[in-house]
């Protein structure tokens, strides 16, 4: 299991049904002859590396080119896949796709790096097909092959793979950096995507497999849909992996600027504090839900006592008494009006 250097531990479960870092970073993995990582923040010094492989080139193109792109990209070389991704996960990305050393599409990559983040629970893998009609007469297969990730995200864009590839940094860059909680995925308009040419009912098809494309809406280009391939909306993960991270980042703040974080009550309520405070800025981003009476997010957090404390717990100066919950905020995304006309 990935490893970072951090005296926290954040657990967060997700009921059913019902760091940060920059959270739109995004990573290309790539296979070579050894691992290796690499930081870029142009799309020159991109091509200055990398000119060879027209794949790297229109993702970091995509990706630059939207206003609000984050503040890295990172290509990541490997020989096995798993491997590469568990010693640099925790360079600082978010997102990661997959491109082949020749520029092609490679899909048993892809399903190996959508398998490994799902398994995480936590971060996003994107990939693209361009769309085609062989894209939507497929459509269930990729979501098969995929594994019907929950973690995975499928865009349908471009005429080729090659323009596929440049949305797949498009989108990314478009949206991702966007403050988490504060937008949907849906809606969103990127630039140099050009709409697709698919009729509705094959844009109903990829729907049903949860792959999103791009359309035109109201005279207004934008994306599809806001969902993974596993039919989560992506933003209310986004939300959650934000929590997380902030919760963690604030946690290992409060235990590196403190000479010492007593085990009583004191200590306890400092670490409720953090946490209460991360949860409401949360709900300030549009994350967790609003409670109309109280004007708070509707959300709790519960710490136990030292006297609750298990000995083992105290001796190793270890606490597990903090839990919180909450409600994700949600989104609109169509609106049925029922209107009279009075003759």
């Amino acid at each position: 299991m990935a490893k970072n250097l951090s005296d926290v531990t954040v657990k967060l479960n997700v009921e059913q049904p019902s760091v940060p870092v920059n959270m739109g970073n995004l990573a290309i993995f790539v296979k070579g002859e050894s691992a290796k990582v690499e930081t870029f923040s142009s799309y020159d010094d991109v091509i200055s590396a990398h000119s060879d492989n027209d794949a790297i080139n229109q993702v970091a193109s995509g990706y630059f080119a939207q206003g609000d792109h984050g503040d890295k990209l990172f290509i990541i070389t490997y020989d096995k896949l798993d491997s590469a991704a568990e010693t640099f996960y925790s360079e600082g990305w978010e997102f990661a796709t997959v491109v082949g050393a020749d520029g092609s599409n490679p899909d048993e990559e892809i399903a190996a790096l959508s398998n490994y983040i799902n398994g995480k629970d936590e971060r996003f893998a994107v990939t693209a097909y361009p769309a085609t009609d062989t894209t939507v007469t497929k459509a269930e297969e990729i979501r098969s092959n995929l594994g019907n990730s929950r973690r995975t995200i499928v865009f349908a864009n471009g005429d080729t793979q090659s323009q596929a590839f440049y949305g797949v940094g498009a989108l990314i860059g478009a949206v991702a950096n966007e403050v988490v909680g504060s937008v949907t995925w849906k809606f969103r308009k990127m630039g140099g995507v050009k709409p697709v040419g698919l009729n509705v009912t094959q844009i109903e098809k990829l729907h049903a497999a949860n792959i999103l494309t791009y359309v035109t809406k109201a005279g207004a280009n934008q994306t599809s849909e806001g969902k993974t391939i596993g039919g989560e909306f992506i933003d209310a993960l986004h939300g959650d992996d934000w929590v997380k991270a902030s919760i963690e980042t604030e946690l290992q703040k409060l235990l590196s600027s403190s000479k010492k974080l007593t085990f009583d009550a004191t200590g306890i309520a400092q670490i409720d504090a953090v946490v209460t405070n991360v949860l409401s800025q949360a709900t300030r981003n549009g994350i967790i839900i609003e409670n109309t009476e109280t004007g708070m997010g509707k959300f709790t957090v519960t710490t136990a006592s030292r006297e609750d404390a298990a000995a083992a717990d105290i001796s190793s100066r270890h606490y597990t008494g903090l839990s919180f919950s909450y409600t994700r905020a949600g989104a609109i995304h169509s609106v049925t009006v029922s209107g009279q006309i009075n003759l």
